[in-house]
């Protein structure tokens, strides 16, 4: 396997030359970002790479990886996922990052780990892949979605359903979704006199600003994973409410209140999972 995937790297240049430059260039996702804000960074940084956070075996047994399976990480970053992925029993676990300095600490992450021979990271834009046809098992996506935009995103599923083997599996994760802003917020913000001018428009931080360019809703979510072509699309809210950016208590305490009841989760709870399936041959 490690030498399909070196053999196909190869080629990886030329492809890249064939995709438009992201929408977030690779500059933005630099050291700093990986070991002082991406989730896990604070493990990550106390133990240089040797201890990974709980957020990735937590995800793993989620998308049910079973023994013996090939995982492919894409957006892997410091490449957690990776080490975690074979010391629970896959078989190989290749990432796919295009940040330089993300692959640098995804190297110290193997290194920590002793993942010679049994999981490697490559260079690569999501959009062309290289990988060969069918070789995975499991292809998972783990806060990559709302950093893509929807053409990007749509690329990138569709090389994730190539890679995948008949009955192989898409898992997803993405936040903050949409909703959670744009409407929740919003209509706090217009309900009392005096929040428009308290509250800030846009309550996103700056890097938000920057790296969100497609954030999601569970509706939007799984139409893309359709459009792509899996099948058996499955797309469920998590279990974050996230109201550190909502100016008054009072007001984030209706996050949890509607969080707590299906019919309004949607409008507290701030992420989403989603799991599909290459339709067997």
């Amino acid at each position: 396997m490690r030498n399909a995937v070196r053999h196909e790297t190869a080629r990886s240049a030329d492809v890249a030359r064939s995709v438009p430059p992201p929408t977030v260039p690779a500059s933005v996702y630099d050291a700093d970002y990986y070991q002082h804000w991406c989730a896990g960074f604070d493990e990550w940084t106390s133990s240089g790479g040797a201890r990974p956070a709980a957020l990735y075996e937590w995800s793993l047994r989620r998308a049910r990886l079973r023994p013996d399976e090939v995982v492919v990480d894409l957006g892997t970053g410091r490449g957690e996922l990776l080490a975690v992925a074979v010391e629970m029993g896959a078989k190989f676990a290749v990432g796919v990052e295009y940040s330089l300095e993300a692959l640098t600490l995804a190297q110290r992450t193997l290194g920590a780990h002793s993942m010679s021979g049994r999981a490697a990271a490559v260079a690569a834009d999501t959009r062309r892949l290289p990988l060969p046809d069918a070789m995975a098992d499991l292809v998972v996506m783990l806060d990559i979605v709302e950093h893509l935009n929807p053409e990007e995103l749509h690329l990138t599923l569709m090389e994730a359903l190539r890679v995948l083997r008949p009955g192989g599996r898409l898992f997803a994760h993405t936040l903050p979704t949409r909703t959670i802003y744009d409407v929740t917020y919003r209509l706090q913000r217009l309900a009392v006199p005096g929040r428009p001018r308290r509250w800030p428009g846009d309550p996103r931080v700056e890097l938000e600003r920057v790296m969100h360019v497609n954030e999601q809703t569970k509706s939007s979510l799984t139409r893309s994973i359709r459009q792509a072509g899996f099948s058996n699309v499955r797309v469920e809210r998590g279990e974050w409410i996230h109201t550190s950016f909502v100016p008054e208590e009072r007001a984030k305490r209706l996050y949890q209140r509607l969080a707590a009841h299906r019919l309004t989760a949607g409008l507290g709870i701030a992420d989403l999972w989603a799991e599909a399936t290459r339709a067997p041959s």
